[in-house]
C-alpha cells in the first residue's frame, strides 16, 4: 500500500457519517466550551482548598485578655481549702492539682488524708478532696493569702474545669516540649500568673536562656547563679530553663528540688526523661501529658503585668527597663557570665555531656 493510500484510509476512518456531518463543528465547539467551563470552575476551587491556612492558637492567643472571674473562683477555692484546714486543725497535706469546675472543686493531694475538714469530702484512699462550688462560696475566707499557694498556676482547662498545679509540690522538674512557639506560650502564661494571681504575687521568677522578648518576667541569670538561688530554696520561686543543663547541673538541680523544705518549681522548655511531669504543647492550643490528660492552654489568657518578684538582692526591672533598685554587682543579668567579684568557674550550662553521670530515680 502506498503512502497516499494509507492517508486516504486514515481520513476515511475518522470521517463522520454523512447524516452527522452538518453537526460536526457544532458538537466540537460545544464540547470545547463545556470543557473550559468545567476547568474554569474546578481549578480555582482546588487551588483555594490547597491554600487554606489553618488559624492556629499561637497566632492569636496572646491578644486575648483574661477573665477576672476565673482567677476569683480559683482564689476563693484555694483560700477556703487552707482556711478549712486551719479551722479544724488539719495539717494541710499539700496540693499537686486543683480542678475548679462549674459545680465542683477537686483537689489532688500530695499526702493522702482520709479525714478532710468541712465542706470537703474524700474517697477511701484520701488522695482527692472534693467540695460543691455552692458550699465553697458560702465559706468564710481570711484576708491573708498563705504562701503555701505561691507556685500554684493554671496550665489550661479540661471538660471538668480550670486545671491548676502546684509547681513547688512536684519537688521535681516540669518539662514542656513541642513546638517552640507553643512552649513559650505556655511559659508566658505561667509567668503572667506569677505576676498577677493574688496568691503568688510575691513569688520570685528566674530565667536561664529565655530572652526578655520571649518571657518578659523576672530576672535573666546565668545557670550558675540561678542554681545558687534554687539550691538555697528558702523562699518560693519558679525557674524557667530554655534547655537541658549539663549532667552535673541537672544532678544538683534535682537534688535541691527533692528536699522537702525546698520551695522552688522549675519549668524546663524541653524534653527530658528524668522530669517529674512531661507535657507537650501544641500549636492548636492544647497541652497533653500523662499527668494532666489533654488541656487547653489557650484558655489561660494573659492578664498583663508590670513586674514579677525577684529574689532578695536582685534588681527588680521597671517599666522603662531601668532597675528600680540598685543592682547588686555580684549578680550578672546576662546568661553564661560569671558574677563580678567571684572567681570564674566552668559553666554548668549547655547540653548534657556524653556519658555524664545523671542518676535515675
Amino acid at each position: 500500500m502506498t503512502a497516499g493510500g494509507a492517508v486516504a484510509v486514515t481520513a476515511r476512518a475518522v470521517d463522520l457519517p454523512p447524516m452527522l456531518e452538518p453537526f460536526g463543528d457544532l458538537a466540537l465547539t460545544v464540547a470545547v466550551v463545556l470543557t473550559v467551563a468545567v476547568l474554569a470552575f474546578t481549578i480555582p476551587v482546588w487551588v483555594a482548598s490547597r491554600r487554606v491556612v489553618k488559624v492556629e492558637a499561637v497566632a492569636w492567643a496572646d491578644d486575648v485578655r483574661g477573665d477576672p472571674s476565673a482567677t476569683w473562683a480559683a482564689d476563693r477555692a484555694l483560700r477556703v481549702l487552707l482556711a478549712s484546714c486551719e479551722r479544724e486543725r488539719v495539717v494541710f497535706p499539700g496540693l499537686s492539682r486543683v480542678v475548679v469546675g462549674a459545680d465542683r472543686v477537686d483537689v489532688d493531694l500530695v499526702t493522702p488524708t482520709v479525714a478532710p475538714p468541712a465542706p470537703w469530702t474524700t474517697g477511701r484512699d484520701g488522695r482527692r478532696w472534693s467540695a460543691p462550688v455552692e458550699l465553697v462560696q458560702l465559706e468564710a475566707v481570711p484576708a491573708r493569702r498563705p504562701d503555701e499557694l505561691a507556685t500554684v498556676v493554671a496550665l489550661g482547662s479540661s471538660p471538668e474545669g480550670r486545671v491548676l498545679v502546684g509547681l513547688e509540690a512536684l519537688h521535681g522538674v516540669l518539662g514542656v516540649d513541642g513546638d517552640r512557639a507553643s512552649r513559650l506560650a505556655v511559659a508566658r502564661r505561667v509567668a503572667d500568673q506569677l505576676a498577677t494571681s493574688p496568691w503568688c504575687r510575691s513569688t520570685a521568677v528566674l530565667r536561664v536562656g529565655v530572652r526578655d522578648d520571649e518571657v518578659a518576667a523576672g530576672a535573666l541569670l546565668s545557670l550558675d547563679d540561678a542554681l545558687d538561688v534554687v539550691v538555697t530554696g528558702a523562699s518560693p520561686g519558679v525557674l524557667f530553663l530554655s534547655e537541658v543543663p549539663s549532667a552535673s547541673a541537672w544532678t544538683a538541680l534535682r537534688s535541691a528540688l527533692e528536699r522537702p523544705e525546698n520551695r522552688w518549681g522549675v519549668v524546663l522548655l524541653a524534653r527530658h526523661e528524668q522530669v517529674r511531669w512531661q507535657l507537650t504543647a501544641r500549636r492548636d492550643g492544647t497541652l497533653t501529658g500523662d499527668a494532666v490528660g489533654e488541656l487547653r492552654w489557650v484558655d489561660v489568657a494573659l492578664n498583663g503585668h508590670e513586674a514579677v518578684a525577684v529574689p532578695a538582692g536582685l534588681a527588680r526591672p521597671s517599666a522603662d527597663g531601668a532597675p528600680a533598685s540598685p543592682p547588686v554587682p555580684s549578680v550578672p543579668v546576662a546568661p553564661g557570665t560569671a558574677p563580678a567579684g567571684r572567681r570564674a568557674q566552668p559553666s554548668r550550662g549547655g547540653a548534657p555531656q556524653q556519658g555524664g553521670p545523671v542518676p535515675t530515680r
